[in-house]
């Protein structure tokens, strides 16, 4: 008889973000901005899915806070980017 294991949505999802997690903190250990918050962002949001999934308060708050701080990283990230490139432009132009 052969024992054949099913594994749950939640355990292909679990694996998936924290392989990316450490991959995140590699690419973050190689100062690789910003790509390491692309990694961390997916992975913290992996495991928020998970939390949901399991019912998990812990894991539901503490990657709730660590998506929405990483997501706000990404917006700055763009929106300076693109604030300080007019900006540098406009203080040309009046030098």
């Amino acid at each position: 008889m052969v024992h054949e294991k099913v594994f749950s949505l939640s355990w292909y999802i679990k694996w998936f973000a924290s392989i990316v997690l450490i991959m995140g903190a590699g690419v973050t250990a190689l100062d690789m901005y910003p790509y390491n918050m692309y990694f961390q962002f997916v992975g913290v949001s992996g495991w928020l899915i998970v939390g949901i999934m399991w019912k998990d308060w812990a894991l539901i708050v503490v990657n709730s806070i660590g998506s929405l701080i990483l997501l706000v990283g990404i917006i700055h990230y763009f929106t300076t980017e693109w604030y300080l490139t007019i900006y540098n432009t406009y203080i040309e132009v009046i030098l």
